[in-house]
């Protein structure tokens, strides 16, 4: 099996993560090699690809659970089982089905190789069963609902796309603005996140307006869905 790659990655993935209800982001800005974003209820629930770092055929995902368009954001308040395997929900009788022998037990991490027979449908099929259990957490949704970090990040997003919507961009000198469109951004949207953060007084840097930008875009695309 050839070396996998993201772009791979994303289109063995995309068909049927997208039946599952997932739509797939373009970014390069948010470090995941494949990220699939759907809403539930009023949060944002982000399922992000990596390939192993030693083992060129496998890969595993990420879920994280948000009132942001995000993926493995959390720090502070931030509650940490916001962001888990998804191979953490899946008992040992589901390992076995549908993992490598070599990684039945519950405690180890969950890889799949491609050079398994039915690896990526397995995938998918852990998706299905694991993605209630990791959003129905005992506690999470409320952690998230009273967390100050998230919160703030969250009026940051809405305040980028306030800007945007009503083309109320301040004139001035953007210093952290890219020079040119990121993932398909428009520059308005990197110009009204630097602004946002000019004006809510937090930490502004390159990363910081990328990063920003990038999520209040997504949140605006997800919504004309």
């Amino acid at each position: 099996m050839p070396k996998l790659t993201k772009k791979k990655l994303i289109s063995l993935t995309k068909k049927g993560l997208s039946y599952l209800g997932y739509t797939p982001i373009k970014t390069t800005i948010i470090p995941a090699q494949g990220l699939y974003i759907k809403t539930v209820g009023e949060l944002y629930l982000s399922l992000g690809l990596t390939i192993h770092r030693f083992y060129d055929c496998k890969f595993t995902g990420d879920y994280y659970l948000s009132k942001i368009t995000s993926w493995a954001t959390y720090w502070g308040d931030i509650p940490k089982n916001s962001y888990c395997r998804v191979g953490q929900f899946l008992t040992e009788e589901e390992r076995g089905d549908l993992l490598h022998k070599d990684q039945s037990k519950v405690g180890i991490d969950a890889w799949w190789d491609l050079d398994d027979e039915g690896a990526v449908e397995n995938f998918l099929e852990a998706v299905r069963i694991t993605e209630s259990r990791f959003v129905n957490q005992e506690g999470l949704i409320d952690a998230i609902a009273h967390s100050k970090d998230i919160d703030e990040m969250w009026k940051l997003g809405q305040s980028t796309l306030d800007i945007v919507t009503a083309n109320a961009l301040s004139a001035g000198d953007f210093k952290f603005t890219p020079n040119k469109s990121i993932d398909d951004i428009p520059l308005e949207w990197f110009m009204a996140a630097e602004q946002a953060i000019k004006t809510e007084g937090t930490i502004l840097n390159v990363n910081t307006v990328k990063n920003l930008a990038a999520r209040a875009y997504v949140q605006n695309t997800l919504a004309s869905i």
